[in-house]
């Protein structure tokens, strides 16, 4: 006899026996890590071509190696240069109202460090107008205690290729005294924004940075449903994700790349598409965490015609900051977009359970 124990509320798997018997899962959610190094975005005001400027440093057997730039035009789309060395899966990438070029070029220099007195940056590469866009940021802070911080960039997606949720760990701003900051396109000087609130007492640029990037993403286009047999309880392993079942339902799904780890967990756990009755609607919640730590949620719905499963995936929970500033914690309260904006993410699909290959259609739209 197996018995159902519980830890805390939750299924513990560590007592299940193995020999339980195996079944066809079939999971419409497909979580990720996008690694990066670190990355700074520097904002810039009354310039005729460009908003900002955002270096992104990578070093992993997923992006490759080298330093992306994406420059964020007046007109809202993006450029993206990059070295040789680094990879972009144009099936996922977007940002912005759209990219604008992808462009491999050469950074000369290429100096991104980032330590205890705050950052250190200088590079320099041709635009497609061929001025060299250059930057140069030096800080020299004797105080610098840094927070978690949910960058809003999803929010400014148009049309999302997947939920993008960029966690910000040891995130500041870059001080305006003691800190060397020029930027310039050919011959032509950018203005560096400042930034309303303080940091640590001193006045901060419009440009922030983060020395450990989190990436954590949600159903990505062109994903296939987690297709997979395992036994009722336990830990499945598929493509990379961990699936954690009890009595034939999914409790949660994480990924992890070295010590950075995301996870979506299902709090009464999630029914198998494949075991669901036609007509039926099934409905359940979902949280996502990023290093464990809750960053958003919402709510699922299925149901299953003709074995065709309607699924749709909503995103109702704002992100609540943890152990910031209280200045702000009232930022983000007054300028709710920071806080409000993956509630306005909606995926809706379709996964067809009479085809051998079990495909999924479906997209993510904003509201």
């Amino acid at each position: 006899m197996i018995k159902d124990n519980l830890k805390n509320g939750k299924p513990d798997l560590s007592s299940r026996e193995t020999h339980c018997f195996s079944r066809k899962y079939v999971i419409p959610f497909t979580i990720g890590i996008e690694p990066m190094k670190r990355l700074l975005i520097a904002s810039f005001e009354n310039d005729s071509e460009y908003e900002a400027i955002e270096p992104q440093l990578f070093d992993d057997e997923i992006n490759g190696k080298g330093l992306r730039v994406l420059v964020y035009r007046k007109d809202k789309m993006v450029d993206v240069y990059y070295e040789n060395g680094v990879n972009i899966n144009h099936d996922t990438f977007s940002v912005g109202d759209g990219i604008g070029l992808h462009k491999e070029t050469i950074i000369e220099p290429r100096q991104f460090e980032i330590d205890q007195n705050g950052i250190n940056l200088h590079i320099a590469f041709t635009d497609k107008n061929q001025n060299v866009i250059e930057m140069k940021i030096k800080e020299s802070s004797t105080s610098k205690k840094r927070m978690n911080f949910l960058a809003p960039v999803g929010n400014d997606i148009k049309h999302p290729k997947q939920l993008f949720l960029a966690f910000m760990k040891e995130f500041d701003f870059v001080c305006r005294n003691d800190t060397t900051f020029y930027a310039k396109v050919g011959q032509r000087q950018l203005k560096p924004s400042n930034f309303p609130l303080s940091r640590n007492g001193k006045k901060v640029f419009f440009a922030r940075y983060s020395n450990y990037p989190i990436v954590g993403t949600l159903n990505p286009d062109k994903q296939m449903p987690l297709v997979f047999d395992s036994a009722n309880y336990g830990v499945a392993e598929v493509e990379g994700m961990h699936i954690h079942l009890h009595e034939g339902k999914v409790f949660s799904i994480s990924r992890s790349h070295y010590d950075k780890i995301v996870s979506i967990e299902f709090s009464d756990g999630m029914p198998n598409l494949y075991e669901l009755d036609e007509n039926k609607n099934y409905c359940g919640n979902w949280t996502y965490k990023i290093d464990d730590l809750i960053i958003t949620g919402g709510k699922y719905s299925f149901c299953k015609k003709s074995q065709k499963v309607d699924v749709q995936i909503k995103v109702t929970q704002k992100w609540i900051p943890k152990n910031i500033p209280l200045s702000f914690q009232m930022f983000t309260i007054i300028v709710n977009s920071f806080r409000r904006w993956p509630t306005t993410y909606r995926w809706k699909g379709q996964v067809d359970l009479s085809d051998k290959i079990i495909p999924l259609s479906g997209e993510w739209i904003r509201i």
